[in-house]
């Protein structure tokens, strides 16, 4: 039966840690045939045969997996197979409903380097016609991720933007055939039909032979985005700053149509799989970011409030979370939703789960590195002390001048009170001719202008925050949260616009208080305002921006942080937060065509 087998060309590639005894291969196979529910007699079982250059051993068998969309007993028949290829240094792993189990996995082999994958997929002759990105941030509030699919997605790719984003899997064309490849895991496939015994090991001989040549030029494309560094090497010098668990991708394996696991509980009665109610409250406490401390030969991972609620750890070769104690996960363990619940013999706790599938996001001291997918990234575009960021932020002297973020109320007042950055906003930061406060109420921004008579035209959506001098992140998550919530109002047409200038031809009321402020601050009559509005939105060449306005930030001070990472210093957690959360709202107005950008104090 072994020569029935028909496999498709997709297969994980490992190195070898430890050497591959008979015996240990066996045993390999008995666990995965005794875990698997009423498993039938094996169809074909072979260890170490010989198939060209390489040495084969593999299972096939059937078994029982649950109904994914029926409660109760009722079970699928389904069959299986594993096959291990050995060669030379290469163990080359392909798969169908059965897997290794983590103990063989972790004790004897481990995927092929990222940098590895990239030259035996990602070559020079490549055309990439599918590329899935993750940014290198732990903010909930930027775009994590992002799918891009063409016939050449090179086109579609502001590169100059592209080093925050770690490439997470992609497809490319090439002159022998299409390859796919997911680098975290050393997956490699090409588009095919599936092929016998002999052919598959050959191709898969050619893989490892191509991962093997270092001499091999990867796309300069690829080499855009960031770059894995080696991690063994910079661990010494590594402080991290920030952690947070890859909710995202643990969201996707649970909660997708077939999920491919499930959370369980103990209780009085035996194992229970948690509703989706309590799964999603889980993945939502795990989304928030925790600041880490030095703690012995680790780090403390501290929620917002300062409490002690995990621990990393720096390995040889990774970054392990050696615990996770958040009473919201406690007692809380991942199983293999193949099986039935409570039968998998593999069963974690979730902080295993994750530390086994390195799902963790890690930020340093030097905001130019991140930990993602179980590697070490760096984005170069922090080289030459930061210019490329500083270009976003402009400073203003008269927000070094303010008071409030909003000033003082009574009955009758007509204009916003002095030194409050609503008054420096209309006084001279919001240049536009037509000029509209829309806070509160149904707000898109504090301030939205509209040129209407200056080249090239433009919508600037204002949002105006006050705060003392500092470098702290946590000034800016209302005010970047508001503008990435409101990036869909910038089109400013259709329907809604009709209550929206409704209410524009009011006065401004707040805190109780009913001013005689005119919410269309410049550019009226409503008429004259609402046709050059009109006019602007719906011009093909209109530039449209979202201006954070705070005299919290200081532009001096961020170049100093800067020059002190350029000079080889550390630089203060809190500023790597506001770094990475500030490159975040950048990136998530790049993604829609809009210009990001923050006014600050000098």
């Amino acid at each position: 039966m072994f020569e029935s087998l028909r496999p498709a060309t997709s297969a994980y590639f490992f190195r070898r840690t430890r050497r591959l005894t008979a015996g240990a291969l066996r045993s390999l196979l008995s666990d995965v045939h005794a875990s698997s529910s009423n498993a039938s007699r094996a169809l074909f079982r072979v260890v170490r045969e010989r198939v060209g250059g390489s040495l084969c051993s593999g299972i096939c068998f059937a078994y029982d997996r649950p109904v994914p969309f029926l409660e109760g007993e009722q079970r699928d028949r389904v069959h299986g197979y594993l096959l291990l290829i050995e060669y030379g240094d290469f163990v080359v792993l392909l798969r169908s409903g059965l897997d290794l189990t983590p103990a063989f996995r972790r004790d004897r082999l481990e995927a092929v380097e990222r940098r590895a994958v990239e030259r035996a997929v990602a070559r020079s002759d490549a055309v990439f016609e599918r590329l899935s990105l993750r940014n290198m941030t732990v903010s909930p509030l930027a775009l994590r991720s992002k799918t891009l699919e063409g016939r050449d997605v090179e086109n579609s790719v502001a590169i100059l933007s592209a080093g925050r984003f770690v490439p997470q899997n992609y497809r490319v064309r090439r002159p022998d055939g299409s390859y796919s490849a997911t680098p975290s895991t050393a997956r490699i496939g090409k588009r095919g039909g599936r092929l016998e015994i002999d052919p598959l090991v050959a191709w898969a001989e050619t893989v490892a032979d191509l991962l093997a040549d270092e001499a091999s030029p990867t796309s300069s494309f690829i080499l855009g985005f960031a770059r894995p560094q080696d991690f063994a090497r910079l661990a010494s010098s590594l402080s991290p700053t920030f952690f947070s668990v890859d909710a995202m991708t643990l969201a996707d394996r649970l909660l997708s149509e077939v999920p491919d696991i499930r959370l369980v509980r103990q209780g009085a009665d035996g194992w229970r799989q948690l509703p989706t109610e309590e799964t999603e409250a889980i993945l939502e406490a795990l989304q928030a970011p925790f600041e880490t401390v030095v703690d012995g030969d680790g780090y403390a991972l501290l929620d917002e409030g300062g409490l002690r609620v995990g621990r990393l750890r720096f390995r040889a070769k990774r970054i392990a979370l050696d615990a996770l104690d958040s009473e919201v996960v406690d007692d809380v363990f991942v199983e293999n939703a193949a099986v039935d619940v409570g039968d998998d013999p593999e069963r974690r706790t979730l902080a295993r789960y994750v530390d086994g599938e390195d799902l963790v996001v890690v930020l340093f001291d030097d905001p130019a590195l991140a930990y993602i997918d179980g590697s070490l990234f760096r984005d170069d575009a922090l080289s030459g002390g930061g210019g490329a960021f500083l270009r976003f932020l402009a400073a203003d002297p008269a927000l070094a001048a303010t008071t409030s973020e909003k000033g003082t109320f009574a009955a009758g007042q007509t204009a916003f009170t002095g030194g409050s950055v609503f008054a420096a906003v209309v006084a001279g930061i919001a240049t536009e001719n037509v000029l509209i406060c829309d806070d509160l109420g149904d707000e898109w921004a504090d301030f939205i202008g509209v040129s209407t008579t200056a080249e090239p035209q433009r919508i600037s959506f204002y949002h105006a925050k006050h705060g003392s001098r500092s470098l702290s992140a946590s000034a800016f998550h209302d005010a970047i949260g508001q503008g990435i919530k409101n990036l869909g109002r910038m089109s400013m047409t259709g329907p809604v616009m009709e209550g929206k200038f409704v209410g524009w031809a009011d006065r401004y009321r707040a805190d109780g208080v009913q001013t005689a402020i005119d919410r269309l601050i410049r550019g009226g009559p409503m008429p004259v305002a609402r046709h050059g509005i009109e006019h602007v939105a719906s011009g093909p060449g209109t530039i449209r921006r979202v201006v954070l306005v705070t005299s919290s930030l200081s532009r001096t001070d961020v170049e100093d942080q800067f020059a002190t990472l350029a000079a080889g210093g550390a630089v203060r957690p809190n500023f790597v937060q506001l770094y990475w959360l500030l490159k975040g709202f950048f990136s998530a107005c790049a993604e829609v065509g809009v210009y990001g950008s923050v006014i600050c104090r000098p």
